[in-house]
């Protein structure tokens, strides 16, 4: 019977921190790549807006009703925060985590709201935000203090 101290190969043993900073830190570099990648097509998306392109439902009767040119050009210049924020979290910008938690926050909503427009995208586009803002807020390394690994 163990003594319940945490020794051995319990989950307070160096090891198991380590494994768990290293999902971390993977789980942060996967989000500064989802960031990028999620900018680019939300400036895409708000591209299609401003053009008034057919892909898009018709929408009546909505709380948040924009017209379709004001959601595309928010979304321009979101997917453009976005798109370099996860590129200074790819560079390890100090900063740069407290931003993208606040930039997904942000894309989160913006995708919530935005959701009778386009339902399917904007549900994944919530997905992705709700894992950046996990990553983020998980990842613990000393690398993020400037220090560069």
């Amino acid at each position: 019977m163990g003594t319940g101290t945490g020794a051995g190969t319990g989950a307070h043993t160096g090891a198991h921190a380590e494994r768990k900073a290293a999902w971390a830190t993977g789980g942060s570099f996967f989000a500064g790549v989802l960031m990028l990648v999620a900018g680019a097509i939300d400036i895409l998306q708000g591209v299609a807006a401003v053009r008034h392109d057919a892909v898009f439902n018709t929408v009546t009767g909505y709380a948040y009703t924009f017209n379709l040119s004001s959601w595309g050009w928010i979304h321009v210049a979101l997917g453009i925060l976005i798109a370099v924020t996860g590129l200074a979290i790819l560079m390890r910008v100090p900063m740069a985590r407290y931003f993208g938690i606040g930039v997904a926050a942000l894309y989160l909503v913006s995708q919530f709201m935005y959701l009778p427009y386009a339902p399917i995208w904007a549900i994944v586009g919530m997905a992705l935000a709700a894992f950046v803002i996990w990553a983020l807020t998980t990842d613990r390394a000393t690398s993020w203090a400037g220090n560069r690994h």
